[in-house]
C-alpha cells in the first residue's frame, strides 16, 4: 500500500500541474524557484489634451491628434524563493498630426532588466525591493527653437538610459489582494528625477479577478530649466507633451480584469490621466497574456522526496471556518495523535493536487479530527478529498 500511494503521487504530478490555474501575482509575489513566466502586452494611448508646466490644460485643436502603441515582451525566471530576474523588450509606434500635418515613427524602443528580492513574509503581507535599468535603442535630435523642427519628424520617446529602485508590498486575504509600490526613478532624456507610486485592490473569484487602482508620478523638480522653461531646447514631440518634459507629474486611475485559463492569464486594463504637469491627458487600453510554469513548489518537493504514506483516508466533514476536517481513519488504522497529514484534491482523471497539510488533533476508533496548519492552494477543501498520513 505504501509503494502504491507513492506511485500514485509520482504519476499524478503532470496532471496536477496541468490543472493548476494561472494566478495574478502582486508586485511583491515572486515566481517559484526555477519557474518561468512569459508575458506579452499591447497598449494603445490616445491624447485628448496637453498639460503645461503649471498644469494648465489645452485641448488638442482640430486637425491635431496623437496616438502611441506599445507592444511589450518579457521573460522572468525564479532564481530562488527570494530572487527573480526579468528581461524586457518594447516595440513602439507613434503617429502625430499637428495642424493637419502627420508624422509617424516606429521601431524597437528599448530593452530593460529588472531584479527583485523578496523578504520573508509577515503573515499575509509580502514585501520586496526591485531595481531596474532601461536603455532605449534610438537617439533624439535637439533643436534651438520650434521654427527648426522638421514637420515630418516625431520622436519615439525619451531617449537614453533610465534606472530606479522600488519598494513593493502585497497583502492577500481570502477574496482580496492589495498591491502597493513607491519608488525612485531617474528617467531618460535629461528629465527630472521623480517618485513613482501605485495602489491597487483586486477582488478575486475562482478564475476572474476584478481590479481598480491609481498610479502616478511626483517630480523632484530637478530639471535644469525649472525656472526658465522657455530656454529649454526642443525635440520633435509632435502634438504631445508626453516626452522631453519639465518636471512631469501625473495622476492616473484605472480599472481592469484578469481571467485565468489553465496556465495562461489574460488581462485587460483601461486607464485615464486625470491631472498632471508637463504631460498629456488622455486614455489608454491594455491587453496582456502571461504564461507561467510551476517551478519548484511545496507539492513537487513532497512528491520528489518519495514520501511513503502509511494512512490513506477521505475527508468526511469540514468545519465552518475551514480550520479543521474530519476523516474516516482512526485508532483502528494506527492513526496517532500528532501524526502529519497531507490533503489532496483528487478526481477520476488522475488529478492529485496537494491543497493543505495538518496534524491529527483528536482521534476516535474510526475517525480523526485534523487541524490544518498550512494551505498550499486557494482551493476549498470538500468532503471526498484524500487525507494521507505519515
Amino acid at each position: 500500500m505504501r509503494k502504491l500511494l507513492c506511485l500514485i503521487s509520482l504519476m499524478s504530478l503532470p496532471f496536477s500541474e496541468a490543472f493548476a490555474l494561472a494566478a495574478h501575482r502582486g508586485g511583491a509575489e515572486l515566481l517559484n524557484p526555477k519557474a518561468y513566466s512569459i508575458m506579452t502586452s499591447a497598449m494603445v494611448w490616445q491624447t485628448s489634451a496637453t498639460l503645461d508646466e503649471e498644469g494648465v490644460e489645452t485641448t488638442l485643436a482640430d486637425g491635431s491628434e496623437y496616438r502611441l502603441i506599445d507592444v511589450d515582451f518579457g521573460v522572468s525566471y525564479g532564481i530562488s524563493k527570494n530572487l527573480e530576474a526579468t528581461l524586457f523588450g518594447r516595440f513602439r509606434s507613434v503617429t502625430s498630426t499637428l495642424n493637419d500635418v502627420t508624422a509617424s515613427n516606429s521601431g524597437p524602443e528599448s530593452v530593460a532588466i529588472e531584479g527583485k528580492y523578496a523578504f520573508d513574509p509577515i503573515g499575509n503581507l509580502r514585501y520586496a525591493i526591485a531595481a531596474h535599468y532601461r536603455q532605449t535603442l534610438y537617439s533624439n535630435a535637439t533643436y534651438d527653437g520650434t521654427a527648426q523642427l522638421p514637420t515630418e519628424e516625431v520622436i519615439l520617446g525619451d531617449a537614453g538610459s533610465e534606472y530606479g529602485v522600488d519598494l513593493l508590498a502585497t497583502y492577500s486575504s481570502a477574496s482580496w489582494k492589495w498591491d502597493m509600490k513607491v519608488g525612485y526613478n531617474n528617467p531618460a532624456n535629461d528629465n527630472s528625477e521623480e517618485v513613482v507610486y501605485k495602489l491597487e485592490g483586486m477582488y478575486r473569484l475562482t478564475k476572474l479577478g476584478l481590479l481598480a487602482g491609481v498610479e502616478g508620478i511626483y517630480s523632484l523638480k530637478k530639471d535644469q530649466f525649472t525656472e526658465t522653461p522657455l530656454l529649454k531646447p526642443v525635440q520633435a514631440t509632435g502634438a504631445s507633451k508626453l516626452f522631453y518634459s519639465i518636471n512631469r507629474e501625473k495622476l492616473a486611475p484605472y480599472v481592469g480584469a484578469n481571467y485565468a485559463f489553465d496556465k495562461i492569464l489574460f488581462g485587460i486594463k483601461g486607464q485615464t490621466v486625470v491631472s498632471g504637469r508637463s504631460t498629456d491627458k488622455g486614455s489608454s487600453l491594455l491587453a496582456s497574456l502571461t504564461w507561467n510554469s510551476e517551478g519548484v513548489t511545496p507539492e513537487s518537493v513532497k512528491v520528489e522526496s518519495f514520501k511513503e504514506y502509511i494512512v490513506d483516508g477521505s475527508v468526511l466533514k469540514v468545519s465552518a471556518r475551514g480550520n479543521f476536517i474530519r476523516i474516516d481513519q482512526g485508532l483502528s488504522t494506527d492513526v496517532e495523535k500528532g501524526m502529519k497529514f497531507d490533503i489532496y484534491q483528487t478526481d477520476y482523471f488522475g488529478g492529485n493536487v496537494l491543497v493543505a497539510s495538518g496534524i491529527a488533533y483528536e482521534i476516535g476508533a474510526d475517525w480523526s479530527i485534523i487541524k490544518l496548519v498550512k494551505k498550499y492552494k486557494e482551493i476549498e477543501i470538500k468532503p471526498g478529498f484524500a487525507a494521507r498520513g505519515y
